[in-house]
């Protein structure tokens, strides 16, 4: 038989996803270490901390992948475009 298992994100436990009852209580405080440093791609400076990254990111107007703003409506599709650019096409390959 199969079980499925839940992590509690603060004693990383394993346990039951039937006995699972929501994170346990901590009476301490999770503090964010900050990140290591790394050599920029775009520039080639040395970024060694979390506020140095995100200024670095602003000034050269970089986003990291996986944290860009989703739009939150689709753009509209130009058919008119897609159509011309479909014979323009099919003109070039049947000549």
């Amino acid at each position: 038989m199969k079980q499925s298992y839940v992590q509690d994100p603060v004693t990383l436990k394993l346990i039951p996803k039937d006995e699972w009852h929501g994170p346990s209580e901590s009476k301490t405080a999770y503090v964010i270490p900050d990140i290591q440093g790394y050599q920029s791609m775009a520039t080639g400076e040395w970024i060694s901390s979390r506020s140095q990254h995100r200024e670095h990111l602003k000034q050269h107007r970089l986003i990291e992948i996986g944290n860009e703003r989703m739009e939150s409506k689709p753009r509209p599709v130009d058919r008119a475009g897609i159509r011309k650019a479909a014979e323009e096409a099919v003109r070039r390959v049947l000549g």
